[in-house]
């Protein structure tokens, strides 16, 4: 079908071949424009943040090796005996271990608070007006936001004391408000609590953006996702502070970043559209001049698809067109002046083949009815020589209407029920099961199609095998792919003679083999298409299994 529109495709590839080249290397430049900006953009807040997450991580565990190396102190081991010594001597101990505390806050730059809680005397040392005991299921070194002080405080518990450590939200506020730049701003963030942003950031902003980006769900320490809020794209990078446990986030809007980038995609857009609608003309004009006459061609191509062998091309064109017409009206005439001395002698050929093809089955079938017909009424079964001879009637008035080779599945299988009812007239043991979809019933199919598959399994693999009685019917329908299945229990073959009968059946008819298998699959291939097909396999009860395929669409074109 391409090969009639090849001058126009041929100019169409050359439009757009030469349309995605420049698409190509404009979409090039600009993507790896963007990419490094973006990378380089992503790269800078990462590094900012680790910068930043660094050096929290390092006041973090300064505080944190505060309590260890204040529990080295001499002083510390007192406490487990202060309950031993007098007022004086307590209240000596408590003055010298908050000195001590005060002094090791101070050393550290930010405003921190150490405190020591005395199991014995069941108090703080360093907060006189806290009297709490410290939290009994809190984990150990583990720094936890006390929302209601606004207060950072981490645990180490001791035998006889806990030393607390804390330091204020507020250092944090600082970190941020020294981080803050033109277009990022920076804060923290915790599962499920509260944000902690520098002094001029909006929370609610804050707010809409952590509900893009559901870090439990990432578990990740570090990444950078493209967040859009209200048609604004985002780029956020995140990265979790291990001391503390909580998220540093940093977001900038790429539009200001991008924009030089942008204005350039806008000009390329504008040059492709321009590229585009040159196109459109160019092929408008081969259209004209190469399409409409190969259409025209078309239209009397395909009134001789329909049979339509008078019709001629009467368009007059001034170009190598008009050579094709000529040719085209004189080959028209041609086919009109001997399709009536071929085709019709074909199509009568045909007609004639089918029906003796079709008729090659009845004395096969008639030889063993009246074979049977004599063995039961030697043996004085006169029920089953009333019920062959009504079958029998009834399957000769099926069969004799030949003008029609076609008929239904659903009308072929009446014929099968009343040959199977004859055969278990004469075979108790013969039982049979049929699945075959009432969709498939009103198909067409040739006459005579399924019966003697039938009746090969009852003669040559049933009878000859003491022990077999059963034949499956079934069918299945795909779309526009039909198929048949035959099989029984019977005596069966050997693969190697499954393969010689498939081999001979394909070969001319000759008197050393049955005639069934051939003329069903010439008949097939005759009135079915040549998608149809014949096979015989091994069936799964035993015996053979025959299986007819053919598309339901060359049947029906045919």
């Amino acid at each position: 079908m391409l090969k009639q529109y090849r001058t126009f495709l041929t100019a169409l590839i050359i439009i757009l071949l030469s349309t995605i080249v420049v698409l190509i290397m404009y979409s090039y430049t600009v993507e790896t424009s963007l990419s490094t900006v973006k990378n380089d953009i992503q790269m800078n807040n990462l590094n900012r943040l680790r910068i930043l997450v660094n050096s929290l991580d390092y006041n973090v565990d300064q505080l944190d090796m505060l309590s260890v190396a204040l529990n080295t102190d001499s002083k510390m081991g007192l406490l487990k005996s202060v309950d031993l010594m007098n007022n004086y001597e307590q209240d000596q101990l408590m003055l010298d271990l908050t000195d001590k505390m005060k002094l090791q806050s101070f050393t550290q730059g930010w405003n921190v608070h150490i405190d020591i809680y005395s199991v014995l005397l069941g108090k703080w040392v360093g907060s006189s007006q806290d009297r709490t005991p410290p939290p009994e299921n809190v984990i150990e070194g583990q720094w936890i936001l006390d929302g209601s002080q606004k207060l950072f405080s981490m645990y180490r518990k001791y035998k006889q004391y806990t030393i607390r450590v804390t330091f204020p939200k507020a250092n944090l506020e600082n970190l941020l408000d020294s981080a803050k730049l033109e277009n990022n701003d920076p804060f923290f963030y915790f599962y499920d609590s509260i944000i902690i942003a520098n002094r001029s950031s909006h929370v609610e902003e804050l707010q809409k953006l952590i509900s893009k980006i559901p870090l439990k769900s990432y578990n990740k320490n570090e990444g950078t996702e493209l967040i859009t809020i209200n048609q604004t794209v985002y780029m956020v990078s995140y990265l979790k502070a291990e001391t503390l446990g909580w998220y540093m986030i940093d977001y900038v809007p790429l539009d200001k970043a991008l924009q030089p980038i942008v204005k350039t995609q806008t000009f390329f857009y504008i040059t492709c559209v321009m590229l585009f609608l040159s196109g459109i003309v160019t092929l408008l004009f081969f259209y004209r001049k190469v399409q409409v006459p190969i259409l025209t061609l078309l239209k009397g191509v395909r009134h001789l698809q329909k049979g339509d062998f008078s019709h001629r091309i009467s368009k007059t064109v001034n170009s190598e067109f008009a050579i094709l017409y000529h040719n085209f009206n004189n080959m028209t005439q041609q086919i009109e002046d001997l399709i009536e001395n071929v085709y019709k002698e074909k199509i009568i050929s045909r007609e004639a083949l089918v029906k003796q093809l079709q008729a090659q089955i009845n004395p096969h079938f008639l030889y063993n009815c009246l074979f049977f017909i004599n063995n039961m009424n030697r043996m004085g079964n006169e029920e089953a020589v009333s019920a062959m001879t009504q079958n029998l009637a009834e399957y000769f008035r099926y069969t004799t209407r030949i003008n029609d080779p076609l008929t239904t599945l659903e009308k072929e299988m009446g014929v099968v029920r009343n040959y199977l009812n004859i055969q278990s007239l004469r075979i108790s043991r013969l039982n049979t099961q049929i699945d075959i979809p009432d969709t498939m019933l009103p198909l067409p199919i040739p006459k005579l199609l399924i019966q003697p598959l039938v009746e090969n399994s009852v003669i040559h693999g049933i009878e000859k095998k003491q022990s077999a009685g059963f034949i499956h019917i079934s069918g299945i329908h795909n779309e526009d792919r039909v198929t048949l299945f035959v099989e029984d229990d019977g005596k069966g073959m050997e693969p190697e003679a499954i393969q010689n009968l498939l081999r001979r059946i394909e070969q001319p008819l000759d008197d050393s083999m049955g005639c069934a298998l051939w003329n069903i699959r010439q008949r097939m291939l005759i009135q079915l298409g040549y998608g149809a097909n014949l096979n015989i396999t091994q069936s799964k009860y035993g015996g053979i299994r025959i299986e007819l395929t053919w598309l339901y669409s060359s049947q029906s074109d045919s």
